[in-house]
């Protein structure tokens, strides 16, 4: 821990800024900068113009958040919602504009509204410091909409449409990664790893610029998945000053610090490092009646322009985690998991490199990246002595080499897109007495799109992808058409077929009937989609319906099956804007699969919200702000089945249980205190996770101590106070 501290620390030292937002406005095709682009505050006298190199420089800004306004002549102007202004730093905010046919009226283009974006939940770090309850987790932000159900309230793996979290996929500045969460086997069925979630993520809210997930009909350009992709971008340092964060609280110490590496030079960084305050207990002897949990992570991005229309990133993350458990004496013990010590270990890293690269109507973006974990899972088992009977020794490792390039060009009114994305997959398993194998894919999926005004208010969107994989060939064509209605009315049309390649944590589409496996062919399994949605959009305020479909002609699960899942969402939301802010909607749907077999996340049902009040309380010179914000989410129960053993029959006789959890109901308070003073910003926030106490279940199993059925409990209330600095 202290030569990661020292690390960091040797980069940082104290410079205080000004209340300023500041950017740079380039051309969104070939990446050059605009000189002469109007940059405004909305409803203020406040603008400015882009210099020679593009650049713009908002000044003497009281602290707060505001809409800023972007206009450029021939080009759509664009409109920047819920940029967060605070004391001693400067707020950087670069702006891509779209260019606009001659013949076509303005655009005005609305970023930051995030939900309602049809099947696009944009990620921000102002959104996930704001909202109640993430812990500044970017997976824990997006179960604001009522299309994501909270599989855990101890970790933040999540089921879309009830679909499996194990067919979501993680992409890191364009490039597939493994799992990066700590703690993957956080608040999972007996404590086992899961693929694609954990206690907490690794990439902190302080390192993220604009990141996504993306859940419905997405575009050609994201492929091999048959659920939700999480796009993450990691953010370019400050280039005009140095700029700190430290951050203390329940979940841990948080240090960032991003800018030049000299004064007046173009070369940036972007570092945070994080260590957990369980684990910081741990170290000095706390007991956690008999259970010990602790994660540290450490990201760095350093960003440097090559000439005026490109720009290479250099960045790594890593990240240590463990979650221990020791046995209680016969005599205290209760189930049987006090019968048994129970290791953890985990070891996650990612490093790579994205260039992007601008030419006159075109630009050119690839990222390579290289991602790896390895877990541990020690268990041992002790008789009514307390003498050591049994252990279970579980290993598994994975390691992705990813490669993603797209080429942009623009033609005519029309803008093309080619790329490929190359994946090399290494997957290793070993469970003591039961299997140790290792298993080697690839998949190579090219593709290519077209986006195009066929009319002033009808845009096209059609691509295809071809999936070609160790074992198995897929090509997925996709299209969308958008008929804008009037200035506030548009509707969208989209489908097409989308694939996957299998691996051992996804093969079985329900993840509860056989768990890990390999010896069986990986191929891709394949799922057709169509949505129909309505957007209604003015000044902040959106209201999106959407009627959707998904169908699987074939997947694992007591043999090849059909399945499928179809329904419908509402949402609407107004952006932060007048110290108000708030996010309602409900979806209802089912997720079957062919025969008797019940979809475990077939929840039914999901209605969700998020509201906020920001006041003004400040008085003479000292500028302050209370927030209370909220959260709350009521979703139906999962379904899952156990084995119960026959009393009186032979060995491995057994019964299956099927069950359904109750309800899942959760509300989330987070008061915030704000200082803005001359040169920081201080804030205290206290989470209420849970606040009203609800007992949600969270599976049943039979215990072998108890000899019956027994039910595991979700968390109860989780207090969490923060104490937060930045200057």
């Amino acid at each position: 821990m202290k030569y990661w501290i020292g690390g960091l620390m040797a980069i940082i030292s104290v410079e205080l800024g000004a209340q300023t937002v500041s950017g740079t406005v380039y051309d969104q095709m070939s990446n050059t900068p605009l000189a002469g682009a109007t940059v405004s505050v909305s409803g203020t006298l406040t603008g400015v113009a882009t210099d020679d190199s593009g650049f713009y420089k908002l000044t003497d800004l009281e602290p707060g958040r505001y809409r800023l306004l972007i206009s450029y002549v021939g080009y759509t102007s664009e409109t920047l919602s819920e940029v967060w202004v605070k004391s001693g730093v400067i707020t950087r905010q670069d702006v891509y504009l779209e260019r606009n046919s001659s013949n076509l009226d303005e655009v005005v283009i609305t970023t930051n509204i995030s939900i309602t974006e049809p099947g696009k939940i944009g990620i921000t770090e102002e959104q996930i410091n704001r909202f109640a309850a993430t812990y500044y987790d970017p997976a824990r932000l997006v179960t604001s909409s009522p299309d994501v159900a909270v599989t855990n309230d101890q970790n933040n793996q999540i089921s879309v449409r009830g679909i499996s979290p194990n067919y979501n996929t993680w992409r890191l500045e364009g490039a597939e990664i493994v799992n990066p969460n700590h703690l993957s086997n956080a608040g999972t069925f007996l404590d086992q790893p899961s693929a694609t979630g954990g206690g907490v993520n690794m990439l902190s809210a302080q390192m993220l610029s604009q990141s996504q997930f993306l859940y419905s009909t997405f575009d050609s350009r994201y492929s091999n998945s048959v659920g939700g992709v999480f796009d993450m971008n990691l953010k370019n340092g400050n280039t005009t000053q140095r700029q700190y964060t430290a951050q203390a609280s329940l979940i841990g110490l948080d240090l960032a610090t991003e800018g030049p590496f000299k004064n007046g030079g173009k070369m940036t960084y972007a570092a945070n490092y994080r260590y957990s305050f369980t684990g910081l207990l741990t170290q000095f002897g706390v007991d956690f009646g008999g259970e010990s949990i602790g994660f540290q992570d450490l990201s760095l991005n350093i960003s440097t322009p090559l000439g005026t229309r490109s720009r290479l990133k250099v960045f790594g993350t890593g990240g240590l985690s463990f979650n221990n458990f020791d046995h209680q004496p016969f005599s205290e013990s209760e189930v049987i998991k006090d019968r048994r010590d129970i290791y953890y270990d985990n070891k996650t890293g990612v490093i790579g490199a994205s260039l992007k690269s601008g030419f006159d109507n075109s630009h050119l973006t690839t990222s390579v990246v290289l991602s790896g974990y390895e877990n541990t899972r020690d268990e041992y088992e002790y008789d009514d002595n307390d003498v050591r009977d049994t252990s279970l020794i579980m290993q598994n490792s994975q390691r992705i080499l990813s490669i993603h390039s797209s080429y942009n060009r623009s033609i005519g009114g029309a803008n093309l897109t080619l790329g490929v994305l190359a994946n090399q997959y290494s997957w290793a398993g070993s469970l003591q007495g039961i299997y140790d194998h290792s298993l080697n894919q690839f998949l190579i999926n090219p593709y290519a799109q077209i986006e195009w005004r066929v009319f002033s208010d009808l845009k096209v969107k059609a691509g295809v992808n071809y999936n070609q994989s160790t074992d198995d060939a897929s090509i997925d064509p996709r299209i969308s058409l958008t008929q804008q209605l009037n200035a506030n009315n548009y509707l969208t049309i989209a489908g097409g077929k989308y694939s996957q390649l299998t691996n051992p944590y996804n093969y079985y589409f329900n993840h509860t009937e056989g768990g890990q496996v390999w010896d069986e062919n990986y191929g891709l399994i394949r799922s057709y989609r169509g949505t129909f949605t309505h957007v209604y959009e003015k000044r902040g305020f959106n209201i999106q319906s959407e009627l959707f479909g998904y169908f699987y002609p074939s997947v694992m699960i007591l043999g090849e099956r059909t399945a499928w899942t179809a329904g419908g969402t509402l949402t609407s939301e107004k952006s932060f804007s007048d110290g108000l802010y708030f996010r309602f909607g409900g979806s209802v749907f089912e997720s079957e699969i062919e025969g008797t077999v019940e979809q475990p996340y077939n929840t039914k049902y999901n209605v969700s919200m998020a509201a906020g009040k920001e006041w003004d309380v400040s008085k003479a010179t000292k500028n302050r702000r209370f927030g209370l914000n909220i959260r709350g989410q009521y979703q139906g129960g999962f379904n899952y089945y156990e084995n119960l053993p026959n009393p009186d029959g032979a060995m491995m006789d057994f019964t299956r249980y099927d069950y359904r959890t109750t309800p899942y109901l959760r509300l989330d308070v987070r008061l915030l205190w704000t200082r803005y003073r001359e040169n920081r910003t201080t804030s205290i926030a206290l989470d209420l996770q849970n606040a009203s106490g609800v007992q949600n279940e969270g599976y049943k199993y039979f215990d072998g101590f108890t000899n019956q059925l027994e039910t595991q409990y979700q968390l109860g209330l989780i207090p969490i106070l923060t104490y937060r600095v930045e200057w």
